[in-house]
């Protein structure tokens, strides 16, 4: 019987799941780590924390499965998109490991925007113009400071991780592919591109495929992990891409929407579709495959939000959460939900846009107010899956998971939002597993049917209700320019 290990680095914790031969996910373990906001809109972590988290769930798991290590074929790694170390000469840190959600750079996309040629810099990399963006953050670091000019490498967590595993700098298509700085048609480090930053290909790690396969050389990883010398380590890919082929959207019919504190829709194409206007990004899976999509800055973190503003206990939101939905018709009693409450990624790409409530009435309550910012949260959903099927074609069945579908009466509102159905899927640990699959283990899975819900009578008026949101969202985002353009 063969093992194999899948490492997911994410943006709270590392999780480490033991596969077995027919990729059934045995038993996992998570170790988490902090995120320092040391000033206002920084988002960073220590990247030997993170690298620890990795030893540390990987030496409970073997413990835990002391008969299994050496039956261990080989450990694939996914990782959060967007992340960016600088490295000195001596291969030690100069930054901390800067996360996709540090915005410093914003006002710097706000005036690159202006450029004439800006547009192009999207259309060979399929990277969005956002601060998550390592070239917006190298950009930052080139006219704020002078620490490009000792930087030997700059780099993502997952390329940190590696060298100390195998003692290398290499980067994988696909979180390449997310930098903003790569080719995503000749899989390069683009030249044009790094000229702007004053920054060459050699600065950056190795590309290489996702299926590539290193030993692990460090006396460190061999001592801490107790792997046998024969276990293998898969590069992988991106979190985002690799759940996709974890939790088998592969057709192109299907979408993932994913929606815990933040949310995404994603589609997984054979080639690459880039948006006329930028509003969608599109990275590498695998060779022939690429994961088209939009990321939405605002899911749960709204309603968790609003479980401050309208309960004593938080707990009571959610205990209460089906039953508000239950006693409010759709529409909200006219109230429109705008909700860029944390500025927005997709469809906008703005990190300054913000939220409001649009429609009030005497007649509106705690449970309308509710049920309009689910609404507006669903309608931004469906608002990104439009953008996507402008490239890609109708999709007509939903795959969701995260913590907002735990409840059902959600998952019922979205498939009428949508007007498409649903399948609720088990997502934990989708991106590991997606890791494993590119090695070629168990190509095809024996998974649990999952149950379908359709779209219900109210679909024409959510689809008129979805039409009065646009027409407001985008006064919202004219009203925040003139405002802009004032200051």
């Amino acid at each position: 019987m063969k093992y194999y290990i899948g490492a997911d680095i994410g943006t709270t914790s590392t999780k480490v799941v033991l596969f077995d031969e027919a990729l059934q996910n045995i038993d996992s373990i998570s170790r988490g780590y902090d995120t320092y906001h040391s000033q206002a809109y920084y988002a960073e972590q220590d990247p030997e924390e993170v690298y620890e988290s990795l030893l540390q769930a990987l030496e409970d798991l073997m413990e835990r499965h002391e008969e299994k290590r050496e039956h261990v074929a080989y450990m694939a790694f996914s990782s959060a998109m967007h992340s960016l170390i600088l490295m000195d000469e001596k291969d030690q840190p100069l930054t901390k490991s800067i996360l996709w959600s540090d915005s410093r750079a914003e006002e710097l996309v706000k005036e690159f925007k202006k450029r004439g040629d800006a547009e192009a810099f999207y259309q060979k990399t399929g990277t969005p113009l956002h601060p998550m963006s390592p070239f917006f953050k190298l950009l930052w670091f080139e006219k704020n400071t002078d620490l490009l000019k000792k930087t030997k490498k700059a780099i993502g967590i997952k390329e940190f991780i590696m060298r100390r595993l195998i003692g290398e700098y290499v980067v994988d298509y696909s979180i390449a592919s997310a930098t903003g700085l790569f080719h995503l048609q000749n899989l390069v480090f683009d030249e044009e591109i790094l000229k702007e930053i004053s920054m060459v290909p050699s600065q950056f790690s190795r590309p290489v495929d996702v299926e590539e396969m290193f030993s692990v050389s460090t006396p460190e990883a061999l001592s801490r992990t107790k792997l046998p010398l024969s276990c293998k380590v898969l590069i992988g890919g991106s979190d985002g891409c690799l759940a996709n082929l974890g939790g088998e959207v592969t057709e192109p019919y299907e979408a993932a929407v994913t929606l815990g504190t933040s949310g995404a829709v994603r589609i997984t194409s054979d080639r690459i579709l880039l948006h006329p206007e930028g509003k969608t990004f599109c990275y590498y899976l695998r060779k022939g495959q690429y994961v088209l999509g939009g990321a939405v800055n605002n899911g749960g973190n709204i309603l968790a939000y609003l479980s401050g503003l309208f309960y004593e206990h938080p707990d009571h939101f959610y205990r209460e959460l089906s039953q508000n939905l239950l006693e409010s018709k759709p529409g909200a009693e006219g109230i429109i939900f705008v909700p860029y409450l944390y500025g927005e990624r997709a469809p906008y790409y703005d990190g300054h846009l913000f939220a409001g409530f649009v429609g009030i009435t005497p007649r509106a309550g705690k449970k309308h107010f509710i049920r309009a910012a689910v609404e507006g949260i669903f309608y931004n959903l469906k608002e990104v899956l439009a953008e996507l099927e402008r490239l890609h074609g109708k999709v007509r069945r939903l795959k969701v998971s995260g913590g907002v579908f735990e409840n059902q009466e959600m998952v019922k509102i979205l498939a009428e939002v949508m007007g498409r159905e649903v399948q609720r899927v088990d997502a934990a640990g989708s991106s590991a597993l997606g890791a494993v699959r590119l090695g070629g283990a168990a190509i095809r899975l024996n998974t649990k049917k999952m149950e379908m819900v359709l779209p219900g009578e109210e679909v024409f008026l959510y689809e008129e209700n979805f039409k009065r949101y646009q027409k407001i969202t985008k006064a919202v985002v004219r009203l925040k320019y003139l405002l802009d353009e004032e200051d």
